[in-house]
C-alpha cells in the first residue's frame, strides 16, 4: 500500500507534464499549419483522417478536429505517466530532470517513427524535418520539468505504524456515557 501511495503522486505529476507537453505541441502544431495551410488545425485534421481511416480530410475546423486533437493528447499523456512511472521520485532540490528531456526526446522520436508514421504515412508530406525535431524538444523539455510537478504535489502523509489508538471520551462525557445502575434489588 505504501509503495502505491509513493507511485501514485509521480503518476499524476507526469501526466500533467505530459498534457503541458501536449498542448505546448499543439501550438507548435497551430504554427507550422497557419505558415504551411492558412488554416491553423490542418495537421490536426490529418491525424483525425487518417484514425478515422478517412481518404479525404478539410483544411477547416470540422468535427473531426476534436478527434486528432483527443489522440494526440491521449499519446502525449500516456507518455507523461509512463515517465512518472519510469522515472525515481525526485528529491526536494530538484527541479528539472536532464533525464526527463533526454527521456522525453528519445520517446517523441520513437512514438513518431512508430507510431504516428504508421498511422499518418502522409505526415513526412506536410511537416519538415526540422520542425519534426522541435517538436521532440519540445515534449521533452516539458518532460524535464517532471520534477518542478512532482515536487508542487507534495510528499504523501506517512499512515502511522503500529495499531490505531482509540480516542477515548472527555471527563465531562464519561458519567453521561454509562448505563444507568439498576433497581432490581429494592
Amino acid at each position: 500500500m505504501d509503495s502505491r501511495r509513493n507511485l501514485l503522486p509521480r503518476l499524476l505529476a507526469g501526466l500533467e507534464v505530459g498534457i503541458l507537453g501536449g498542448l505546448a505541441i499543439l501550438v507548435w502544431f497551430f504554427v507550422l499549419s497557419y505558415w504551411n495551410f492558412r488554416e491553423p488545425w490542418a495537421l490536426l485534421n490529418l491525424f483525425s483522417a487518417s484514425l478515422r481511416n478517412s481518404g479525404t480530410w478539410v483544411y477547416g475546423f470540422a468535427s473531426s478536429t476534436w478527434t486528432g486533437m483527443a489522440a494526440h493528447l491521449f499519446v502525449c499523456g500516456s507518455l507523461g505517466i509512463f515517465i512518472g512511472w519510469v522515472l525515481p521520485r525526485p528529491t526536494a532540490g530538484t527541479k528539472v530532470s536532464l533525464s526527463g528531456l533526454a527521456f522525453g526526446v528519445i520517446v517523441s522520436l520513437l512514438v513518431y517513427e512508430f507510431v504516428w508514421r504508421k498511422y499518418v504515412p502522409s505526415l513526412g508530406e506536410y511537416v519538415a524535418p526540422a520542425a519534426g525535431i522541435v517538436v521532440h524538444l519540445i515534449f521533452g523539455m516539458c518532460l524535464a520539468q517532471f520534477p518542478r510537478f512532482y515536487l508542487e504535489l507534495g510528499e504523501p502523509e506517512a499512515e502511522p505504524a503500529g495499531p490505531y489508538p482509540i480516542p477515548l471520551p472527555p471527563a465531562g462525557e464519561d458519567q453521561a456515557a454509562k448505563p444507568p445502575e439498576s433497581t432490581e434489588g429494592e
